[in-house]
């Protein structure tokens, strides 16, 4: 690459990238706020679901019993009550204490109570004296359920109430259900699991905890809802399992994302220093992969020069001096050993760098085989042997002790020992070459040292 393309890469590409990381980090900081704000929404969301299960499921219990009570009302005798509700009050309506009925006036027409009979007249002294006041029954419609929670001095009530045409006039049934049996009974066992025991409450209008622990640990988490036509001043409350971690977290999420956004920036422009490094170093490769290439190319003329040599000697048939004559049989023999010889030389350059270019691919596997070491190696040496001829350089295998069968690629310790020998005859100053084959410990280790 050009040095003033290097310089448009510098000061052109690289301020470029600061700037679209920087506009890139603002809008991952967007997105992720955008993001946790979904969550929270989201986690809000999924938390009101239950907890709107829940409270339909103690609404639809209080009312489930309301309707069993008026289909068990006979408005022409509604003190028979006393004989069919009594006897399956408890297993069927557990929460109701009290059914009365009367008229437009006021005046009771029948009530029957599973209380004491003082608790019965202290009941009906509050019903006469506050409760009808509350109820506002001259705009009640016929058939339709109404309900009543409200605290009358120290205790809430629950009334269930409803009108009926009876008689060319209106009746009122009313139902009262002991809110102590509901905290006590159902919302235990509405919340049974250790999960319901920690994450639930109920709260009253004023925030008094009327049910279950406290969650003030669960900050902007805490969900609730009312309910909305029974215990309409409660309201339940949950905490989602993970509430209290997540408010901390909170608290200390702008600061990690400040961070995070930092070390990102950090990344990238190692990752920018990384690219002109690796540009560089690619530069760098291609120069090598040019320089191997003239190298390859001169270490294939080499023996193809040679083989061109012999075969046109033989092809002329001419002798060294140059005087036309027959060959004898032992010179064409030697003239075509060389010719194999240095055609194996070739074949073996060329398998050479195919087997570098397929390990550079990761295509290259290695075709193990039990083989003996030493006769692999004494096959390469031969393959080897005119190269050192030629170079006059004497080469020697050594094996000081018998080799064991081993694994192994018979292709690959081949070429490997020929390039090792190779190095040698370029580097070794034309020194003897030894080559040593011997077991060590659990492999068998081949070396091949020349003394340049």
């Amino acid at each position: 690459m050009a040095p003033w393309r290097f310089r448009i890469l510098y000061f052109v590409l690289l301020p470029a990238i600061f700037v679209a990381t920087g506009i890139l980090g603002y809008y991952t900081w967007v997105s992720a706020s955008y993001s946790e704000r979904l969550g929270e929404e989201t986690i809000a969301a999924n938390t009101l679901l239950l907890v709107r299960e829940k409270v339909e499921t103690i609404e639809q219990y209080v009312i489930s019993q309301d309707n069993l009570v008026f289909r068990l009302l006979n408005l022409n005798q509604p003190e028979l009550l006393e004989t069919t509700w009594r006897p399956i009050a408890v297993d069927l309506t557990p929460s109701i204490r009290t059914i009365v009925v009367f008229d437009d006036t006021g005046e009771i027409l029948g009530i029957t109570s599973r209380r004491s009979d003082e608790e019965k007249r202290e009941f009906q002294k509050l019903l006469e004296e506050r409760i009808f006041t509350e109820l506002e029954l001259g705009g009640l419609q016929v058939g339709r359920l109404k309900h009543l929670h409200r605290r009358f001095g120290r205790d809430d009530f629950l009334l269930s109430y409803k009108a009926f045409r009876h008689g060319g006039g209106r009746v009122y049934a009313l139902v009262h259900h002991d809110t102590d049996y509901i905290v006590r009974e159902e919302l235990p066992r509405l919340f049974a699991t250790d999960e319901g025991k920690r994450q639930y409450n109920v709260v009253d209008t004023d925030n008094r905890r009327v049910y279950g622990p406290s969650l003030a640990n669960a900050g902007d988490y805490l969900v609730g809802h009312r309910f909305p036509t029974t215990l309409y001043n409660w309201r339940l409350q949950v905490a989602p399992k993970q509430a209290p971690l997540l408010e901390r977290q909170g608290r200390s999420r702008r600061a990690t994302d400040l961070a995070l956004l930092g070390v990102a920036f950090a990344v990238v422009l190692l990752g920018v220093f990384f690219l002109f490094y690796a540009a560089n170093k690619e530069r760098k490769l291609n120069d090598l992969k040019g320089e191997f290439i003239a190298n390859v190319s001169h270490e294939l003329k080499t023996p193809l020069s040679s083989v061109r040599m012999f075969g046109e000697l033989l092809l002329a048939d001419l002798a060294r001096d140059g005087r036309r004559k027959k060959l004898d049989d032992d010179k064409r023999e030697q003239y075509l050993q060389i010719i194999c010889r240095e055609s194996e030389r070739l074949t073996a350059l060329i398998e050479n760098v195919l087997d570098f270019a397929a390990l550079e691919r990761g295509q290259r596997e290695a075709e193990l085989e039990q083989g003996v070491l030493d006769a692999v190696v004494l096959q390469a040496i031969e393959t080897f042997r005119y190269r050192v001829e030629r170079e006059g350089v004497e080469v020697e295998l050594d094996v000081p002790e018998a080799v064991p069968p081993v694994m192994l690629d018979e292709h690959a310790i081949v070429l490997a020992t020929i390039n090792l020998l190779d190095n040698a005859v370029k580097y070794g100053g034309r020194t003897p070459i030894t080559v040593t084959v011997e077991p060590v410990r659990d492999f068998v280790q081949v070396r091949v040292r020349d003394r340049g």
